[in-house]
């Protein structure tokens, strides 16, 4: 007679499996997640146009339909997913709060969308710009182009580790409580990468333009500054400075009617150009943490000694 094994004890968490999960805001984390996916798709969708001219008689025909004919090139279609991206990033909170239903499976994979939608993403098309092949090429701005695209991957290499540490070290941290949803210790990823493709997508308005000041080509001296804030936005997620959470202090709350002017200037920016206005409007944010930052220490030093 053979004898049966015995059957092991279960051992509280060692044994524990998934039962089930919010369908609703799981679904708009993966569209966050998938926003990511086609932005590095947009990435590779330019430099595969870039250079079908040179490789093939006919030009190729690309797999996102009408998507391509909505924006000038596809590095302001990827930036502009990203910007929906963080769309469905604000919602999948709110629903799995408004619901019920948080969860540490919720919170793990809304980190793996943002590390690759505010992450990789952003990173690619900033170093796919940098790719590109620059109009008029002569041997200094080869010799320039060479020494901006090392510096870019290096700056692109600084952010995507920093996001990767920012998102790690706020799953290690965080704190399910009202004040953990009103303000964040170091820079969000979704607000550093609000910067970056602000400025990508104003580089490629101004590329497509061919916009110079000064007999001096404007996009060029973007790109180097674009390669800085790259370096800055990736320090600043790993840092300590507080950053407060838009979405609950300033937008939940009522606001007085004199607002509604401020209402006004930001929709007449945006009119007269929404990557403009984007840029605005992230580079606030950024550097609102410092500033506070800054202001609490000149507080603090003002303050009679007790």
């Amino acid at each position: 007679m053979i004898e049966k094994p015995p059957t092991l004890p279960n051992h509280g968490l060692r044994h524990r499996r998934l039962v089930g999960i919010s369908l609703l805001p799981a679904a708009m984390t993966l569209g966050n997640l998938l926003c990511g996916f086609l932005a590095i798709l947009c990435c590779l969708l330019s430099l595969r146009a870039e250079f079908a001219s040179e490789y093939f008689a006919i030009q190729p025909r690309m797999p996102l339909g009408r998507l391509e004919h909505a924006f000038p090139t596809h590095i302001v279609a990827g930036a502009y997913l990203l910007v929906l991206a963080m769309f469905f990033d604000a919602l999948d909170g709110r629903l799995a709060r408004l619901t019920r239903r948080t969860s540490e499976f919720g919170a793990q994979l809304d980190s793996v969308s943002d590390m690759v939608s505010f992450g990789i993403a952003p990173a690619a098309l900033f170093v796919t710009i940098l790719l590109r092949p620059a109009r008029d090429m002569t041997p200094d701005v080869a010799d320039a182009t060479a020494m901006q695209v090392r510096l870019g991957l290096l700056a692109a290499a600084v952010y995507v580790s920093c996001a990767a540490i920012r998102l790690a070290r706020f799953n290690a941290e965080n704190v399910k409580s009202e004040s953990s949803q009103r303000a964040f210790s170091g820079l969000p990823s979704p607000g550093a990468a609000a910067l970056l493709i602000a400025l990508i997508a104003l580089h490629e308005q101004w590329r497509q333009i061919g916009f110079t000041l000064g007999g001096v080509s404007v996009p060029v001296v973007l790109r180097w500054l674009t390669t800085g804030v790259t370096f800055g936005v990736g320090l600043l997620m790993v840092s300590r400075f507080d950053y407060i959470h838009m979405f609950n202090v300033y937008i939940r709350r009522k606001q007085p009617p004199t607002h509604l002017v401020w209402l006004i200037l930001i929709l007449g920016l945006a009119w007269f150009s929404f990557e403009l206005l984007l840029v605005v409007g992230a580079t606030l944010y950024v550097v609102s943490g410092p500033l506070f930052a800054l202001w609490q220490w000149r507080q603090v030093r003002a303050a009679p000694p007790t």
